[in-house]
């Protein structure tokens, strides 16, 4: 499901004849970056940046900072790549936000997740395309209240919400895979 503001709706209209065929360079690992989980964090490594530490995640806990997902998955598109314009990035980040949601929803099927694309619309730069995301921990809420977004003046917000499978179990997936293969396996005979 995907929410966003005002702000956001008025900034895709601008990109709505714009494809995603254009060409630059840059750091394509950002577009699939590799996601894994350190207790409760979910986290991500692009290009050869070394992998979170189970010690910092446990000192990030210790001091209560459950936002460490958050904070660290931040980038600006136009960072990592060259010579695109500020259209092609809004293009872009539409892209990785749907991308990121198919990811963590493959490999975190118990967790939400709030992937966001923030755009600081007062900027004269074009690089002020920002993608993170943010999981969901219970009592702690979002980042974003999803009926608020509009009360943001300065900046286009759009969230994809990643929803969580219900009464997941990876018990049960495994069981319906090898009943799947089993099945096929019968028909081929």
């Amino acid at each position: 499901m995907i929410k966003m503001n005002k702000l956001m709706q008025e900034e895709l209209l601008k990109i709505k004849d714009i494809d995603n065929t254009f060409d630059f360079t840059g750091k394509l690992s950002v577009i699939n970056p590799e996601m894994y989980k350190v207790h409760d964090c979910v986290l991500m490594r692009i290009n050869d940046k070394p992998k979170v530490s189970e010690e910092t995640i446990e000192a990030a806990m210790k001091y209560k900072d459950f936002n460490y997902d958050y904070e660290h998955s931040e980038f600006l598109i136009g960072s990592y790549f060259e010579g695109i314009t500020y259209e092609q990035s809004l293009r872009l980040g539409l892209d990785i936000v749907e991308l990121w949601g198919y990811k963590l929803h493959a490999l975190f099927p118990e967790d939400e997740f709030h992937i966001i694309m923030s755009v600081d619309i007062e900027s004269e730069y074009d690089n002020r395309v920002m993608l993170r995301y943010y999981k969901y921990r219970g009592e702690d809420g979002f980042h974003y209240d999803l009926d608020e977004l509009d009360k943001f003046v300065f900046d286009a917000i759009l969230v994809n919400v990643v929803e969580a499978v219900e009464n997941y179990d990876d018990e049960d997936e495994e069981i319906e895979d090898y009943e799947d293969n089993e099945e096929e396996s019968e028909n081929e005979m």
